[in-house]
């Protein structure tokens, strides 16, 4: 099922077309004064994070307490708005939004220019179908440089196993993994292993990973699962399309990114550079304890933090001079300083996510170099003027909402140490005055389906990997039936 998988694409930004003033009404499923949620906010905030116990199955009820949740949520942030506007606002508040804002920018030019413009046809369609449902199982080596690939591509050359040649530097047997078509994988990978000139006994590779590794694989066997019901075989023709599609988009962005960033260039001021990345180091290589801690907080508390803190306003900051150069790109200096504003709204994103010391500094390289290129990107956005399409301007709202109503309950429960205390009073009270101003479209509400399945959700390769804020955990109640009534009457 491809919505477990962790490296996901944003499905609010979806194939409709609609207008940039806002959403086309059959796409909301309630309104709140001015605020909406859409069919889709829905699904994604109570799928792509973990809902409390109290409304974690899939009946009628506890999706009733699921929207109240939501609803509840953009009331509090009227409220916020309101009554409280100079207890939230912070410059971190407003460097999180512009954050967020460009990266959804981003995707959503990803989205329209490039994967809805793609076209398959039907004969390749019918040609990856068969391999849709195949699950691949190989032995694997990982290699970490090019020497070591020479000696391992030397051995194999010679007509030695690959996993003798594992056993004999490792000590350990050859591990296996099992690889399915619709995978996450790298598209080399995909391509290489499922075609019809595969066997079993067959080297594949060496694949460079997106970590700058060299990877071995063999292959062992695979199994052929068929689609039976009409249904079974409409999700996986629908798979495949989408499959086919990103691939093909991703190829075409590469090669539009590339010709963005021609003749731009990045020189880096060498001798502070060493500095500035053994500084930069003792940040990022935190040990695994620290690490998983922070991991943690992002998880659990999402409305405001969704990524490791950037070195920008830290500890090790205050080893640095801010007015040091540390790069010149097209032509003009990034001083540190100039470089850390950036770095509060677009944290770093490495390639690799294991990496020894000695390696930190060309990943580093690699971080910034990706980071400029999304400034690139950024102008494009803001030239198409997709900061005020809907879409992204209804994510701003959601990451708004979700971070107002947490401050709300803060201030409330200032004297108590459980977050999870529920409000169900104060949501009432809200109710009431809020009563003629909330609208609900029960028909998109009875259509919906959920699952009762525990899922953490996110993306890999952006600057806010967590695709949607916690659940809000505010009231346990069911919506009052006075408040169902039709958006849009028939």
């Amino acid at each position: 099922m491809r919505l477990l998988i962790c490296v996901f694409i944003l499905l609010i930004y979806s194939c409709s077309k609609v207008e940039e003033i806002g959403p086309d009404k059959n796409l909301i499923l309630a309104k709140v004064a001015d605020k909406y949620i859409t069919i889709q906010d829905f699904i994604q905030r109570s799928e792509y994070t973990i809902r409390p116990d109290y409304c974690k199955k899939s009946n009628y009820i506890h999706k009733k307490i699921i929207l109240n949740s939501l609803i509840a949520e953009k009331m509090i942030a009227l409220e916020m708005e309101n009554r409280f506007e100079d207890t939230y606002k912070s410059n971190f508040f407003d460097y999180f939004i512009k954050g967020r804002k460009e990266q959804a920018m981003r995707q959503l030019l990803y989205n329209n220019d490039f994967f809805d413009q793609v076209f398959i046809n039907d004969d390749v369609i019918k040609k990856h179908y068969k391999f849709a449902g195949r699950t691949v199982k190989v032995h694997y080596i990982n290699l970490p440089n090019l020497e070591i690939l020479d000696k391992v591509n030397y051995l194999l050359r010679d007509g030695i196993n690959l996993d003798s040649i594992y056993s004999s530097i490792w000590k350990e047997e050859i591990p296996e993994k099992s690889i399915q078509w619709s995978d996450r994988e790298s598209d080399l990978i995909i391509e290489s292993i499922f075609n019809d000139g595969i066997e079993p006994g067959k080297i594949i590779g060496p694949i460079e990973t997106d970590e700058d590794t060299y990877l071995i694989m063999q292959i062992i066997n695979w199994v052929d699962k068929p689609a039976i019901t009409e249904n079974q075989k409409k999700i996986r023709y629908n798979d495949t399309v989408e499959k086919l599609k990103e691939i093909k988009a991703k190829k075409s962005h590469s090669k539009w990114v590339e010709n963005l960033m021609n003749g731009k260039e990045i020189k880096f001021n060498k001798e502070f550079f060493k500095h500035y990345a053994k500084v930069a180091g003792d940040h990022y290589l935190k040990n695994d304890r620290t690490k998983e801690a922070v991991i943690n907080k992002v998880i659990w508390d999402q409305a405001e933090n969704s990524d490791l803190p950037s070195l920008a306003n830290s500890n090790q900051e205050k080893q640095l001079n801010l007015n040091e150069k540390l790069f010149t790109y097209d032509g003009n200096n990034w001083t540190i300083e100039d470089f850390n504003k950036v770095l509060l709204s677009h944290p770093l994103v490495f390639r690799k996510k294991k990496m020894a010391r000695s390696e930190f500094p060309n990943q580093l390289r690699l971080a910034i170099a990706d980071l400029i290129r999304n400034l690139e990107i950024n102008k494009k956005c803001y030239e198409k003027g997709l900061n005020n399409h809907w879409v992204v301007q209804s994510n701003i709202s959601m990451w708004e909402d979700a971070f107002l109503a947490k401050r709300y309950k803060e201030m409330r429960n200032l004297k108590s140490t459980n977050d999870n205390q529920l409000i169900n009073s104060v949501i009432d009270s809200l109710q009431l005055a809020f009563s003629g101003q909330i609208k609900i479209n029960i028909d998109a509400f009875e259509n919906i389906e959920l699952t009762s399945t525990d899922m953490m959700v996110t993306q890999s390769g952006v600057p806010y990997p967590v695709i949607v804020p916690s659940f809000p955990r505010l009231t346990n109640d069911a919506l009052s039936p006075g408040l169902f009534f039709l958006i849009f009457p028939k």
